[in-house]
C-alpha cells in the first residue's frame, strides 16, 4: 500500500466508542478503542461487531483510560489481534484498573440483569472477561510525553500532553509519504483552558492533519469558580432535609475534582458537614493513583501549591471509601444527610445504579449529574425530565430532584476549541469527532467563519485519502 488512508469507526456523529484506523505503507495503526455507551441493545450491537479485521492492527496508540477511549481493547484482542499498545505510563496503569472493572461490571450486570428475568427467558452476555483484559493490558507499552517512537515502519510518533485526565495525551503522528512526509495530531479528548487540577494541553506545530474532539463545540462552559457555591447550596438543602444526594460521577478525574472542592468546602466551613461516600472501588483505586501523582509536573501548579499546604487534597482521612458490596447496601438503609459519589458518570452501569433504584422514588433526595449525559444513556434520560426510567429493565417513577452542574467538563469548550484549531493551523485538514451532530455543525460554522478550510465531518466507517 502507498497511500495513508484514515477511516473512522466509531465516535462519528456521536460522542462515545473512539475508534480510528490510520493506513500507512508502513502498516495500519488504531488510534483509541473505545466502548460506544448508550441504549443497552444499541451499545451492544455496536460493540461486539468491528467494521475492520482486528488481527489487521499492526500497532494501536491509546489517548487516554477513559472507557469509551479504551473499553473495547479486551474484545479487540479477545477477536485475533496481536499489536503493542503505546500510552503514557499513567495512562497505562488507570487503563489496568478501568477493564478490568469493566470486565466485572459486566459479568455483575449480567448476573442481575438474568436474575431478575430468568422468568421471561431474557438474558444477556458480558462483551468479555477479566482475562481478556489482562491479554489487552499485556501488550501495552508505555512512553513518557515528547518521546519519539515507531508505532508501525514510516511512522515517528510522540504523545503530547492532552490536559484532558491523568496521562491524556494527543498522538502526534509524521508520516513518511512519496509526496512527502505528512504530520497528523489527534486530540484524543482535549482538556479546557480553565482546569481544577491539570496543566494546560501542548500547543501543537506545523500540523497538517488534525483529528479534534467537538463534545462541547456548539456551548461555553460555567466558570470553575461557581462549581464551589453550587455545591454548598445543595449540600446545606441536603443537611436541612436530612436527605441523600447522589452523584453518579466518572470514576477517573470527576469523581477527584468533586472530592477536591470538597475538601475545599470542608476546609473553609462555608456548609455543613455530612457523611461523604465515595463508593466505587475503582474510584478508590485511581483516586489512590492521583494522590501519589499529586506532586508531578502534569498538575496545574495551584492544586500543587493546594496539596503541599493542605497534605490530603483527596480527603483520605474524613470520607468514607467503600469497597466492599455490603458496605454499599447497606447505604440504602442509613437515615440522614449524606452525599454518595458513585459510578458510572452516565448511570450506564455499576454500583450507582442500585443507589438511583432506592431513592429515584424520593421527592426530598438530589441526583446531581456533573457530566456530559449522552444519548440514550439512562444519565440522559434523567437530564431530559423524564418521569419514569428503566433500571435493570424494570421501571422505576423519578421523585427526586435532578440537577445538572455543567461546570465540571474537562473537555474543551467552543472557544477552547476554535483557539486550538487556529494555534494548530492545520494545513491540510481538520476531522471534527466525538460529538453530535449539533455539535459538529456549530463548531464547523465557527472555524469556516475564522477562515479555517477543508472541515470534514466523518460519517461512521468512512475513509478518507491523505494527500
Amino acid at each position: 500500500m502507498s497511500k495513508i488512508k484514515l477511516s473512522f469507526h466509531g465516535a462519528a456523529g456521536e460522542v462515545t466508542g473512539s475508534r480510528h484506523l490510520l493506513e500507512t505503507p508502513g502498516g495500519t495503526v488504531l488510534l483509541d478503542c473505545g466502548m460506544f455507551q448508550g441504549h443497552r441493545n444499541d451499545a451492544d450491537k455496536k460493540n461486539r461487531t468491528f467494521l475492520f479485521p482486528p488481527a489487521s492492527v499492526d500497532a494501536a496508540i491509546l489517548s487516554h483510560a477513559h472507557v469509551d477511549h479504551c473499553g473495547l481493547l479486551p474484545l479487540l484482542y479477545k477477536n485475533g489481534c496481536d499489536a503493542p499498545v503505546y500510552a503514557t505510563p499513567a495512562t497505562a496503569e488507570i487503563t489496568g484498573i478501568m477493564l478490568a472493572d469493566s470486565a466485572r461490571l459486566q459479568e455483575g450486570d449480567a448476573r442481575f440483569y438474568n436474575k431478575i428475568h430468568a422468568a421471561e427467558g431474557l438474558s444477556i452476555e458480558p462483551l468479555y472477561g477479566e482475562e481478556d483484559a489482562n491479554l489487552a493490558m499485556a501488550h501495552f507499552k508505555t512512553m513518557e510525553y515528547g518521546t519519539v517512537f515507531e508505532p508501525v515502519p514510516g511512522v515517528k510518533a510522540r504523545l503530547l500532553n492532552a490536559g484532558h485526565v491523568l496521562g491524556s495525551a494527543m498522538p502526534q503522528l509524521d508520516i513518511a509519504a512519496p509526496e512527502g512526509n505528512r504530520r497528523l495530531l489527534y486530540t484524543g479528548d482535549l482538556g479546557r483552558a480553565e482546569t481544577l487540577l491539570l496543566d494546560d494541553p501542548a500547543a501543537p506545530q506545523d500540523v497538517d492533519y488534525l483529528i479534534v474532539e467537538s463534545t462541547y463545540g456548539d456551548r461555553l462552559h460555567e466558570r470553575l469558580a461557581d462549581a464551589e457555591a453550587k455545591l454548598v447550596e445543595v449540600i446545606k438543602r441536603a443537611f436541612k432535609e436530612d436527605s441523600k444526594i447522589i452523584i453518579p460521577s466518572f470514576a477517573l478525574e470527576r469523581t477527584q475534582e468533586i472530592i477536591f472542592i470538597l475538601d475545599k468546602i470542608r476546609r473553609s466551613g462555608a456548609a455543613p458537614e455530612i457523611p461523604v461516600y465515595v463508593d466505587s472501588p475503582m474510584a478508590i483505586s485511581l483516586t489512590e493513583i492521583f494522590n501519589r501523582h499529586k506532586d508531578g509536573f502534569c498538575f496545574d501548579e495551584k492544586f500543587r501549591e493546594y496539596a503541599r499546604q493542605d497534605g490530603d487534597p483527596f480527603g483520605f482521612d474524613y470520607i468514607r471509601y467503600l469497597r466492599t458490596k455490603d458496605e454499599s447496601q447497606a447505604l440504602n438503609n442509613r437515615k440522614g444527610a449524606m452525599l454518595i459519589i458513585s459510578a458510572s458518570g452516565m448511570c450506564e452501569g455499576g454500583r450507582v445504579l442500585h443507589h438511583l433504584r432506592n431513592n429515584l422514588g424520593h421527592d426530598d433526595a438530589t441526583v446531581l449529574l456533573v457530566g456530559y449525559q449522552a444519548q440514550g444513556t439512562l444519565g440522559r434520560r434523567l437530564q431530559d425530565g423524564e418521569k419514569k426510567v428503566k433500571i435493570f429493565g424494570l421501571e422505576h417513577e423519578v421523585w427526586a430532584r435532578v440537577e445538572t452542574m455543567h461546570t465540571f467538563s474537562s473537555h474543551a469548550d467552543k472557544n477552547d476549541l476554535v483557539a486550538f484549531i487556529k494555534a494548530a493551523k492545520p494545513a491540510r485538514g481538520v476531522f471534527l469527532v466525538h460529538g453530535d451532530t449539533e455539535a459538529r455543525a456549530a463548531l464547523a460554522a465557527a472555524l469556516a467563519a475564522e477562515g479555517i478550510k477543508n472541515v470534514k465531518c466523518p460519517a461512521p466507517a468512512e475513509e478518507f485519502e491523505l494527500n
